[in-house]
């Protein structure tokens, strides 16, 4: 009886774990699905016809412009343009000087942040409220209009000018968008938001340390009656050892080892045997503590790099097998006698009519569409089937050999195929 009940629930155990494990796996098909959808960058369309109407015409329109590359460079070049003004503004106020075409200036940014939001909502209509950046834009926008009705309707206080100036200050937030256009920046980001985790329980261990320090401090420092006889050492207890706080603020200069010597070295001079404590609170926070912090950081970049890559090699693996139908058309088309084999021939005359896809030179890594036949021709035989064509592209989008490696392999096939029908 109690064997039948232990096999039950090791069954039980059993079908739990191959439900979470086929529930994970569902989970990360699903997330690298939603990935290739949004990697793939839609093209853009020709216009439709006028005869549709003019809605379909300004749909399309900007559809287009927001999916080419000039309207975001434009768009990050008026963000720099807008942020170098306002940090020259700032810095002129401080001298009570200012320019006098900054207004100008803020309208003309206004009126550009206002046909942004109007195109992308224009193209993607109720999407773009999916978009956080786009609602970030679109209350900026509203804000900037009520800073500008404000301004004209008062005449503008001192009080008033500093609030709009205040205000306008949130919009420097907007440069941090162009992160997402800069490959090697938004990694660096991206890595430092899933180390979160990680830097949150290494802050946490700093912070704890700190603490013991601390309070240790202020039983064997701020106690010391050595100390506070003395009129230098009495002036660094009351402003640097005053509170657990304060000398918890104190010890944070030990991490960065910031101008600590100033504190340190009149105490030690007068009482030696704080230089234990100095000295551990030095192995501890600014060493070894720190550097397992930064180790933990890197592993954990380094860790998350290698799932990036990962998940980027088999992104690519499902769209090269999307691509499959379409190398199957290809052949198709380069098979002019449609008797099932390509030649060289008519590779040639595939090429020298422009019908090569741009897409397919770049992605096999070859020049012309001779040097891909050449490739593909493994045993030189001058001929290649639509067997041999579509595992051939396929094995060259999905390597991670050299070509020299797969074209031995399939020497290698058909050497073994050619024994075995001699056999």
């Amino acid at each position: 009886m109690h064997i039948v009940q232990s096999y039950k629930l090791s069954e039980e155990a059993l079908l739990e774990v191959f439900e979470e494990q086929s529930q994970t796996a569902l989970q990360s098909t699903h997330t690298m699905l939603e990935k290739l959808r949004r990697s793939r960058r839609p093209e853009m369309r020709e216009l439709p016809p006028l005869s549709e109407g003019i809605w379909p015409v300004v749909h399309a329109l900007c559809k287009n412009i927001i999916l080419s590359q000039w309207f975001e460079c434009a768009i990050s070049l008026v963000i720099v343009a807008n942020s170098v003004l306002i940090g020259i503004e700032s810095q002129l106020s401080l001298s009570g000087e200012g320019i006098h075409w900054a207004d100008q200036a803020e309208i003309g940014f206004l009126v550009i942040y206002t046909l942004e939001i109007a195109i992308r909502a224009t193209a993607l209509r109720w999407l773009v409220f999916r978009d956080g950046w786009f609602i970030f834009d679109f209350v900026l926008v509203i804000s900037s209009f009520i800073e500008q009705a404000v301004s004209l309707s008062t005449g503008g206080s001192d009080q008033q000018i500093m609030i709009m100036r205040l205000l306008r200050l949130f919009r420097l937030v907007r440069t941090f968008r162009m992160i997402k256009q800069i490959r090697s920046v938004w990694r660096l980001v991206y890595g430092l938001m899933n180390c979160g985790e990680t830097m949150l329980s290494a802050f946490a261990l700093l912070g704890l340390v700190l603490y013991v320090f601390g309070v240790l401090g202020l039983k064997i420092i701020r106690e010391d009656p050595v100390l506070l006889a003395n009129v230098e050492t009495r002036l660094i207890l009351e402003d640097r050892f005053s509170s657990l706080g304060v000398t918890m603020m104190t010890l944070t200069q030990f991490v960065t080892v910031d101008s600590i010597a100033n504190i340190y070295l009149p105490i030690i001079r007068l009482n030696p045997w704080l230089s234990l404590y100095f000295t551990l609170l030095i192995l501890v926070v600014s060493i070894s503590l720190m550097n397992l912090v930064t180790a933990t950081l890197v592993e954990a970049a380094l860790e998350h790099a290698r799932q990036e890559k990962e998940e980027e090699q088999k992104l690519a693996s499902i769209a090269t097998k999307h691509m499959l139908p379409d190398i199957v058309n290809l052949f198709d088309a380069v098979d002019a006698d449609s008797s099932g084999e390509i030649v060289i021939e008519e590779i040639c005359r595939f090429e020298r009519d422009g019908l090569v896809p741009p897409e397919l030179l770049d992605r096999a890594s070859v020049d012309s569409m001779s040097e891909l036949f050449q490739q593909l021709d493994v045993d030189s035989s001058g001929m290649v089937n639509r067997e041999e064509f579509i595992e051939g592209l396929l094995d060259i989008f999905l390597r991670e050999v050299p070509i020299y490696s797969l074209q031995m392999m399939k020497m290698l096939r058909l050497v073994r195929d050619g024994q075995s029908k001699m056999q």
